[in-house]
């Protein structure tokens, strides 16, 4: 059975695919333990929390470069020049004794390390409009993959070595960078003649100012970041968190990375269809917030290491949730051939967020109880509610005129 029926599957979307599964498996498999270096080193979580920051900073600015440079260069130069980075950023975090070292690793890894902007753009090289979408739900699905077996094995050479993961990691970038060399042809066959940058190919203020004069759009896209900054401001601290409030270390928190991977491809993959065909899309986006509010809630109280495993449950079926329909929202209100720039605007947003919410946690970690945290992020999540339904949009009006599937 083929996966794309109306036409021969390219093999090449197998390599790339198998290529952004290594990616995320030794992404995900060092990511719990990077705040654990940081208090290894002496670091407070404040400290910890602008170290996680450097990475978003810079690939708010990288990403955007790296997709022009592609175009200028060719996908391949550009997928093998980027991997080389990330490969080179892990091994310097196995070898930081310090924390200039760890600086170095996330800033060589953030401003070069663009792999996931080439291999987007590869995907839409190889694939016609009808097939992209299906395209991307796989490639989704690969990172999802990804998610849920990086943070096991992280933890689990965490215990044997603290370094370990980090070599592992770089192993695994080794391993893509070869399967890029030896089977990935490049998919540019016209590239274009001169690289121009310009301010809005970083941040699109041009497109978000028109965007913004549409109160439905204006609406989704203040959503969106509510959703991001309250979602990141915990989960991009959940480690400090947990070492603090449980008093556990890395490999329990990779472990609770791995069960909200596992759940939320579940979530995403099989459930969220089903769901929608015998609910509306605006009835499950608003349990899908309140699922998110009600893990905040209850890890308020939570101080013992398996009774957090319930209210991060919720927590993976709120985030599996409410990311696609709001995704879904956006993508529906406004014509296909405007789509790629309102994407755009709203990565910039949750970059913004991704930079904001480590700093902000960080802070409330350093100086404030550990509580504060899932509260704020509680009321952050609240907020995101009460805007969405009753001052931003009017959802349940249009709900007869949008499809039931995301």
């Amino acid at each position: 059975m083929q996966i794309v029926p109306e036409e021969k599957f390219d093999k090449r979307l197998l390599i790339i695919f198998l290529i952004q599964f290594t990616e995320i498996l030794g992404f995900s498999s060092v990511m719990p333990i990077i705040p654990f270096l940081g208090l290894s080193l002496g670091l407070d979580p404040f400290q910890i929390g602008l170290i996680i920051s450097i990475f978003s900073i810079c690939q708010l600015f990288a990403s955007p470069v790296t997709g022009k440079l592609s175009d200028r260069y060719g996908r391949k130069p550009l997928l093998l020049f980027s991997q080389t980075s990330t490969l080179i950023g892990f091994v310097l975090l196995g070898l930081a004794s310090n924390v200039w070292i760890l600086v170095a690793a996330r800033l060589v890894d953030g401003l070069l390390g663009s792999n996931m902007t080439v291999s987007q753009a590869y995907i839409s090289d190889v694939t016609n409009p009808k097939q992209r979408t299906k395209m991307y739900g796989y490639s989704s699905a690969v990172f999802g993959a990804g998610l849920i077996f990086g943070p096991v094995i992280g933890g689990l050479l965490s215990t044997i070595n603290f370094s370990l993961p980090f070599f592992f990691a770089a192993g695994v970038s080794l391993f893509s960078i070869i399967l890029v060399l030896l089977f990935l042809p490049e998919s540019l066959s016209k590239k274009e003649n001169k690289v121009d940058f310009k301010f809005g190919d970083i941040f699109p203020t041009k497109e978000g100012k028109i965007f913004f004069k549409t109160p439905k759009i204006r609406g989704i896209l203040i959503l969106y970041f509510v959703y991001s900054l309250g979602f990141f401001l915990f989960i991009t601290t959940f480690g400090l968190f947990s070492e603090k409030q449980l008093n556990v270390g890395v490999q329990e928190v990779s472990f609770f990375m791995a069960w909200i991977g596992v759940l939320r491809v579940i979530f995403q993959s099989v459930l969220i269809n089903p769901i929608l065909k015998k609910v509306s899309e605006n009835k499950t986006l608003g349990i899908g917030i309140f699922a998110m509010v009600f893990t905040m809630g209850f890890l308020i109280f939570s101080n013992t290491y398996w009774i957090v495993y319930i209210p991060i449950s919720f927590l993976a079926f709120g985030t599996g949730v409410t990311r696609p329909i709001l995704t879904s929202k956006l993508t529906k209100a406004v014509k296909r051939e405007e789509t790629g720039s309102l994407l755009g605007v709203n990565n910039a947003l949750t970059s913004l967020a991704q930079i904001i919410s480590p700093i902000l946690g960080g802070i409330i970690l350093q100086f404030l109880p550990s509580q504060t945290l899932p509260i704020l992020s509680g009321i952050i999540l609240a907020l995101m509610f009460l805007l969405w339904r009753w001052a931003l949009i009017k959802p349940f009006q249009s709900e007869n005129n949008e499809p039931s599937e995301v």
